[in-house]
């Protein structure tokens, strides 16, 4: 039999005769892409394509998805990985069902017909398709649900990550219907979104598994929670559940239709199909909504941060101005009930901790910011969470609800629900503040969104705050730059000759000068016996020969430390001599060196020479340059700079031969010492070291004990004048007072010192004996009791102190009798 010869036009012929064949063939063999480009001209579409309506209509929808661009990439991600239309209609088609398309469709969307079907849902399909707004795409999902399936009721919800990462399910819309027409409301228990955890209730577990749920019967269903039903009166029988994918497979919501219309009211396989095949589209049309509004939402908070950024940098003159503007901005972004700023500084212990310096609260009600006490921000409970954050670096989030624990309460009843707090880092990524806000509006938790808007601000406070201090230092600077200049300017260095004297001089012994006598006073020396007198104390305790110090460079340093006093009436360079005379007989008399090192003796006769160098009651008056500088620290901060200034000259520095570690250890010790000279440092101190002496064996090789002992002895050469003949005490004391007096009058709003000395003399008599037993009582007494109980040998301090306190109460009785 001979065989046809096979022409283009027997072929054409023969698809025309056998549609269904081309049908098949197409469906098998051709690939989307090369349909999509068949589709570009009108006449090859309707002769190639054939009869098989639906897929043209997926085409169709496909392509009008890909040209309005709403799912350029998700919806080739999602539906083009079907090869051929074959796949495509695997995809779109139930595979286990083989019934005619018409009769399927007629079970399930009424008494439409084929055509009128596909029409409807490939149109449903691009209503959804061209929506990029969230919370009315969601609405448009459950109208368009509803119609395809004939359900009564349907609800949507969208994951949602936690703070700490954990997913949960957040109610979005629930639509019912009504004689008007289908209505979409959000689904909120008390005005906030249910939220339901994974794996928990029928929704919960349908996002967790990623598997369809269809019951009969939800009231005899452990899994469904009737506590909606019950709130809302509405009867749920039927319930299909469904996840909603995103083009890589993800769950990103779950949707639920209730209570199937007409017939035997159950959801059939029909209605999943149905359902799923939907789906696959709002799961595409979900993702590119939420990528839109979520780069919608990221462009106007950048624009936002603009301008808030602006506002930060427009301050940088003063923390305290920045910082009550930063609180103000912080709740123009975030709607919360509270917001504090908390400002923190590293304490410089052996273990690195962080201390609050200063905090402000602002009450949004009405917009107050307050600064709370220590005292408060101890009690206050979220205050534990910022110093967390302060010391980790990282951001904390605290939600009673969430983590199913009880709301804080603080001393006040204030409620705290929920908590986020943030750090903020400068620009060497230290922590110097923590911005914390509490209870978020309508009883929500801070969402991932809120974290990241408050992170991305802090940003911008630490710049803002770093760039502050930054400016502040520089004030600092200028005002260190007029005070040395001033040092500079009133002191002259001790001239050559004046250091070749010293030199030449013959160095006396301690028993000559009396340096080893508790009875010593300066006035028993001459003006140039003053300066030999620190020459044989350091002669004595070795240290010329022991750390190689030059001659000529300890005299120029001597006489260089006795000029940079100023001749007050009592801080002054004799007081100094007393102050370095009461160290060496501690150190030599009462034995204290056998359990101090060489460079720690050393450190504290240095730092008794220079503990009030340069000392001026300016420091305590106002918008000085001085007071500006020191204002936050004690005043013997302004002594160590001193010192050190001085030591930083190659011809005064008596550390000169020391090797690098020894000096800087030996600085570190001078600084200590020097700053140990303020009571309010002995105060903190005294109780520690009793503790210590208390025991029945000091350890004395442990630095902390050591380290305190330096500060007690430091302490009690300051107020040597407490120990010494009451003739010479009370001569002392009384110039102390007047000194006093002079400086509170002058400290007072217009005062004016008193030239006639009639007030003084009457303060004298009535207040001084009183405060002086006050003094003994509380500082001196009880410190040197604790040195003589630590070295026996120095008891004849604390018995000296006893005695004048006698004669002190005896002037305060009289006082007292003389005022009545």
């Amino acid at each position: 039999m001979s065989k046809k010869k096979l022409t283009k036009d027997w072929v054409g012929n023969y698809l025309k005769n056998n549609p269904s064949f081309l049908t098949d063939f197409v469906v098998k063999n051709v690939p989307l892409t090369m349909l999509l480009e068949w589709r570009k001209d009108k006449e090859t579409r309707k002769s190639n394509v054939g009869k098989d309506g639906v897929f043209s209509g997926a085409v169709k929808s496909i392509q009008k998805m890909s040209k309005s661009q709403a799912l350029p990439d998700l919806a080739v991600a999602e539906v083009g990985q079907r090869k051929t239309i074959s796949d495509l209609k695997e995809f779109i088609e139930d595979p286990e069902k083989k019934e005619s398309r018409q009769l399927q469709r007629k079970k399930t969307m009424g008494e439409l017909t084929g055509p009128q079907q596909e029409d409807l849902f490939f149109e449903l399909i691009l209503d959804i398709a061209h929506e990029l707004a969230v919370d009315a795409l969601c609405n448009k999902i459950l109208s368009n649900v509803a119609m395809l399936t004939g359900s009564d009721r349907c609800s949507l919800f969208l994951v949602r990550v936690s703070g700490k990462g954990q997913q949960f399910l957040e109610s979005k819309l629930f639509e019912s219907s009504d004689p008007a027409g289908r209505i979409c409301t959000p689904m909120q228990e008390g005005g906030i979104s249910v939220q339901i955890p994974f794996g928990k209730g029928i929704a919960g577990l349908v996002a967790q598994t990623k598997k369809p749920v269809n019951v009969v019967d939800a009231h005899k269903d452990e899994r469904f929670n009737t506590e909606i039903d019950r709130k809302t009166g509405y009867r749920t029988k039927s319930l299909l559940t469904m996840p909603v994918f995103n083009f890589e497979g993800s769950v990103i919501g779950v949707a639920q239709i209730m209570n199937k219309q007409g017939g035997d009211e159950v959801f059939s396989k029909q209605d999943e199909w149905i359902f799923e095949k939907f789906l696959v589209f709002c799961g595409i049309s979900l993702t590119n909504a939420e990528l839109f509004g979520l780069s919608l939402s990221e462009f106007k908070m950048n624009k936002l941060l603009l301008v808030l950024t602006k506002g930060i940098f427009a301050e940088q003159t003063k923390l305290d101005s920045l910082t009550r503007r930063i609180m103000l901005d912080i709740h123009s972004i975030i709607s919360c009930d509270r917001c504090i700023m908390y400002l923190v500084n590293f304490t410089a212990s052996v273990e690195q901790d962080v201390e609050i310096t200063k905090a402000y609260d602002l009450t949004v009600s009405d917009k107050t910011i307050l600064n709370p006490s220590d005292d408060a921000l101890k009690k206050f409970p979220a205050t534990n969470f910022a110093l967390q954050v302060a010391r980790t670096g990282e951001s904390h989030e605290f939600d009673a609800k969430n983590q199913e624990v009880e709301p804080l309460v603080s001393d006040t009843g204030y409620e705290i629900r929920s908590v986020m707090s943030m750090p903020v880092l400068d620009t060497h990524k230290h922590v110097v503040g923590v911005v914390q806000l509490i209870n978020k509006f309508n009883n929500e938790a801070f969402n991932p969104s809120d974290i990241k808007t408050i992170a991305t601000f802090a940003l911008f406070c630490g710049l803002g705050i770093y760039n502050c201090r930054l400016y502040e230092s520089m004030v600092k600077m200028i005002a260190r730059q007029k005070v040395n200049l001033d040092v500079l300017s009133y002191y002259a260095a001790a001239s050559d000759s004046e250091t070749s004297d010293l030199v030449s001089s013959t160095v006396l012994k301690s028993q000559k000068l009396k340096l080893t006598a508790l009875d010593f006073f300066d006035s028993s020396l001459s003006d140039s016996e003053t300066a030999k007198a620190i020459i044989t104390i350091f002669t004595e305790l070795n240290f010329i020969e022991h750390f190689r110090i030059q001659t000529d460079i300890l005299c120029r340093w001597i006489l260089s430390v006795k000029k940079n006093y100023r001749p007050y009436p009592y801080h002054n360079w004799r007081h100094a001599v007393n102050v370095v005379q009461m160290m060496f007989y501690c150190i030599t008399v009462g034995d204290v060196k056998s359990v101090l090192s060489e460079l720690e003796k050393f450190a504290l006769i240095v730092a008794s020479v220079c503990h009030d160098l340069d000392y001026r009651p300016e420091i305590f008056r106002i918008k000085q340059p001085l007071q500006m500088l020191y204002s936050l620290q004690s005043v013997e901060h302004h002594y160590a700079d001193q010192c050190i200034m001085l030591l930083n000259h190659e011809k005064t520095n008596v550390f000169h031969s020391l090797g690098t570690d020894e000096y800087r250890v030996v600085l570190e010790l001078l600084e200590s010492c020097i700053l140990s000279a303020d009571l309010t440092d002995f105060t903190k101190n005294i109780k520690s070291f009793q503790d210590i002496v208390s025991k029945e064996k000091v350890n004395w090789t442990v630095d902390y004990n050591r380290r305190l002992l330096r500060s007690m002895l430091m302490a009690g050469s300051d107020v040597c004048i407490t120990c010494k003949p009451w003739s010479t005490q009370v001569k002392v004391v009384q110039a102390i007072f007047t000194d006093y007096c002079r400086l509170t009058e002058e400290g007072r709003p217009g005062g004016k010192p008193d030239k006639s000395g009639a007030s003084v003399q009457k303060r004298m008599r009535t207040e001084l004996p009183k405060m002086q037993v006050a003094f003994l009582d509380a500082v001196c007494l009880p410190l040197y009791l604790l040195l003589s109980n630590a070295f026996p040998l120095l008891k004849p301090t604390h018995d000296a102190c006893l005695a004048n306190r006698s004669q002190w109460k005896k002037h305060a009785e009289e006082a007292q009798r003389s005022a009545k």
